[in-house]
């Protein structure tokens, strides 16, 4: 078994249980909190949340691996508490996401993004002491010179560390590809990273490129019914455990218990499957009416998160 740090604090990877590895509490623009802090009732966003993780808890996760990177809305402390007081275990992330351009590292040596991210990891986030699980790099639509600068430092902080990646991609340009090239440049062992929202794929011969490279497939963006509706997701899954692949598939929804990029109440009536609920009420059901056996299904949700945190 191995030690996990998790938002409040250490926890064995044989305590995972049922885990959805790609899910946030919060996403938003870190720049709006700054400037505008009143604009934010946090103990709103704080009571939705642990209202989520409770609902999820009693569909039986156990851990949710929370994927919101420095820029995208990351607040530990946050996180921390939501874990605290829903009961669920939440494992944070450092990491930088794609959207925004990383102005503070232009003119800097890459030493220092691989050094901020091994400080989340080892010591700490800011001067919160809570420690990141994982390492959230994204590569999308296409790579870029400062998009690869910030997937080679993850490497190599992951390689520091010993902590997982995971990733989002933009499939149909098979950017999975891409960051499995740079991973592998850079000495990661594949089987460390989860080149995320594998399921906006269609194509089953890119998954399989995936696999056999050594990663894990993160079918990560169930309940968001576009491209692909949560049945077609199911689908694939059941597609891919027939051909033997159930040891390199992980679920989750990358769903986001507060949301800032649209107005509240938007995402609950044009989404009302993006919950951290849906896998486990409504989707392994699908995956039981598609022949997937219970020994696949506890490979996907128990056994592979638990290796991909260096558990047995």
């Amino acid at each position: 078994m191995a030690t996990i740090q998790s938002a409040t604090g250490p926890i064995d990877s044989s305590e995972l249980g049922f885990t959805l590895m790609h899910e946030h509490v919060r996403v938003g623009w870190g720049a709006m909190y700054q400037q505008y802090p009143e604009m934010f009732d946090r103990e709103h966003e704080l009571d939705r949340a642990v209202s989520r993780l409770k609902d999820a808890r009693a569909a039986g996760v156990k851990t949710v691996v929370d994927l919101t990177p420095i820029d995208l809305g990351r607040d530990v402390t946050l996180i921390a508490e939501a874990a605290n007081r829903s009961g669920m275990q939440i494992i944070a992330a450092t990491g930088i996401y794609y959207t925004a351009h990383p102005f503070h590292f232009q003119m800097r040596e890459d030493r220092e993004m691989q050094e901020l991210f091994v400080r989340d990891i080892t010591l700490g986030i800011s001067t919160t002491g809570i420690r990141a699980g994982v390492i959230k790099c994204a590569t999308e639509p296409e790579m870029h010179p400062m998009n690869e600068r910030v997937l080679r430092n993850a490497a190599r902080a992951a390689k520091e560390t010993g902590v997982p990646i995971c990733t989002h991609t933009y499939p149909a340009n098979r950017t999975g590809l891409d960051q499995q090239r740079v991973f592998k440049e850079e000495g990661v062992d594949l089987s460390r990273t989860v080149i995320g929202h594998s399921d906006d794929s269609d194509d089953i011969s890119y998954l399989e490129q995936i696999i056999q490279n050594g990663s894990y497939c993160g079918m990560d963006r169930i309940g968001i019914q576009r491209p692909r509706t949560s049945e077609q997701r199911a689908d694939m899954v059941a597609a891919l455990v027939e051909k033997g692949y159930a040891a390199r598939i992980t679920l989750s929804h990358d769903s986001c218990c507060n949301f800032h990029w649209a107005p509240e109440g938007m995402l609950d009536e044009y989404a009302p499957t993006w919950r951290l609920t849906h896998i486990p009420l409504d989707v392994i059901p699908m995956l039981r009416e598609r022949g997937v056996s219970e020994g696949a299904i506890e490979q996907m949700t128990v056994l592979n998160p638990r290796r991909i945190f260096g558990g047995d």
